[in-house]
């Protein structure tokens, strides 16, 4: 006879190896729709709100925008009020998983109107680009709901058994393979980009300094490009620049000293613009499993970066990237190691140890 489960989860220690772990992977679609909508909602109410503020007729342009008449356009930003209703209504269903699915749908249709009325009025959200595609595909593939309202719904109406292996239910995980082909294909389009428009001399970290420099915090306008209209792919772009939005905020007055003594150092800022374009070009290694949590860390550490030095944390690629870490490694070697510490917890009716606690062990018979 096995010992009372409850025994299991006294410490902190096996209360992470045998539920948080477990779950935080096996559930890990459930919390990219809770964490994703959340932070995309929150956006889109903002987008949405400022539609009130009185600006210079401009003319509506894109894809999408195309596709929606124009009558249905004018009335939506006729009443902006409204519309951030109706979001605020969405994202709550969407995080809590209330009719999740046409939720998460309605939601994503809204804040991608919300982004092109943006983007046709020359800011594109580079953040929100991936976040829309994975909330689109999260609509559609099996997982989504397995932290929600009604898969609690569903586990109470079949006798309320076991609720953290209801939660953490095995389900088709195709989909997540999809998740990690958007954020593969992302990050290898962004480096490539780099060197397509940049090309060879943009790993000499001039682009990374000028930034750094703080020289878009002025009043100057830089122009880049001024050639022919189709110059960018037929956008007929003629302005295009970040802004170093974290540039005289710096929390201290020694941090800041450090990013100026950075941004006057080429040898350094080459070297890391070199890494980074490696490391987004090396994209598709995501595929790789052994390689796969080493390049999400990866990922995560070059935004953290990046959001220190600029402002830009690209906070919902980091959640993307935390989630798809191979947290059942970490569960099982967390699970061995008590097991070898504390045999007697695991010990079975015939005798025999089970050097892994049952949600690993689970997981490989699934």
């Amino acid at each position: 006879m096995t010992i009372a489960m409850e025994r299991i989860w006294r410490t902190p220690l096996q209360a992470l190896a045998y539920r948080i772990l477990p779950l935080l992977w096996r559930a890990r679609l459930g919390w990219l729709r809770i964490t994703l909508a959340g932070v995309f909602g929150a956006h889109t109410y903002v987008l949405v709100k400022s539609w009130h503020a009185d600006l210079p007729a401009m003319p509506y342009h894109g894809w999408f925008l195309d596709l929606v008449p124009a009558g249905v356009r004018d009335m939506l930003l006729q009443y902006p009020n409204r519309v951030a209703a109706v979001v605020v209504v969405l994202t709550v269903l969407s995080v809590i998983g209330l009719g999740t699915r046409p939720a998460l749908f309605a939601l994503v249709l809204v804040g991608l109107f919300a982004r092109s009325i943006e983007t046709s009025q020359g800011v594109f959200d580079h953040e929100s680009s991936l976040t829309t595609q994975v909330l689109f595909v999260l609509v559609f593939i099996p997982g989504t709901n397995s932290l929600s309202a009604e898969h609690l719904i569903r586990w109470w109406r079949a006798g309320r058994r076991d609720l953290w292996r209801h939660l953490a239910g095995t389900y088709r995980r195709w989909g997540e393979y999809l998740v990690l082909g958007l954020l593969a294909i992302t990050y290898t389009a962004s480096g490539l980009s780099k060197l397509r428009f940049g090309g060879v001399s943009w790993l000499n970290g001039d682009t990374l300094g000028f930034y750094l420099r703080g020289l878009t915090a002025g009043d100057q306008v830089y122009n880049v490009g001024g050639g022919p209209v189709t110059w960018r792919d037929d956008f007929g772009l003629e302005m295009y620049t970040y802004g170093n939005y974290a540039f005289g905020q710096y929390p201290s007055a020694t941090f800041a000293a450090a990013v100026d003594w950075l941004a006057h150092t080429p040898a350094l800022l080459a070297v890391i613009s070199t890494a980074t374009v490696l490391l987004e070009v090396c994209g598709l290694l995501l595929f790789i499993p052994r390689l796969r949590s080493i390049m999400l860390i990866a990922y995560m550490g070059m935004h953290t970066t990046i959001g220190l030095l600029m402002g830009l944390p690209f906070l919902q690629y980091q959640l993307i990237c935390f989630l798809f870490i191979e947290w059942e490694l970490v569960a099982a070697f967390l699970a061995v190691r008590l097991a070898r510490r504390n045999a007697p917890a695991t010990i079975e009716a015939d005798g025999t140890m089970s050097p892994v606690g049952g949600p690993a062990r689970e997981h490989q018979r699934g």
